[in-house]
């Protein structure tokens, strides 16, 4: 079975379409075939690895066209992964965050207790973080 026949590929490839994902990602300059659709695929996993995740668009306060995540449903001690992709200062971006030291972690980030424009889920905690040059899906 190829990885296109899965179903947790086909479900993601839905919920992109739901979010309008392609649209959001070629606004703020992302191939969303390149970066999204080939990766899932072409990936070789039996399961999906953000089946605890949800993919979302969220308006952001700074960020005029939003934000792409995906994010933890929830957050406890085992190790998680969010992502977010957003354009700014003309700037595309792609945070990997991590609530564990990973390999690569740039920094820390810490979100304001008033936060208004990040995932509820991933509040309340500090976030390792790298700022990835690659824009693909890290976990594909």
């Amino acid at each position: 079975m190829s990885s296109q026949d899965q179903p947790w590929t086909q479900a993601t490839i839905r919920r992109w379409e739901e979010i309008k994902a392609e649209a959001f990602l070629q606004k703020i300059g992302i191939d969303f075939q390149s970066n999204f659709i080939g990766p899932i695929s072409n990936s070789k996993l039996d399961s999906d690895p953000y089946e605890n995740s949800i993919w979302e668009i969220i308006p952001h306060s700074l960020i005029p066209a939003g934000v792409l995540h995906c994010y933890p449903k929830k957050v406890e001690s085992e190790k998680v992964i969010w992502e977010e992709w957003f354009l700014l200062d003309n700037e595309i971006h792609h945070h990997i965050l991590s609530n564990q030291l990973f390999e690569s972690a740039q920094g820390i980030w810490t979100p304001e207790p008033n936060d208004i424009d990040h995932p509820v889920a991933v509040l309340g905690r500090s976030w390792h973080y790298e700022n990835s040059e690659d824009l693909r899906p890290t976990l594909y």
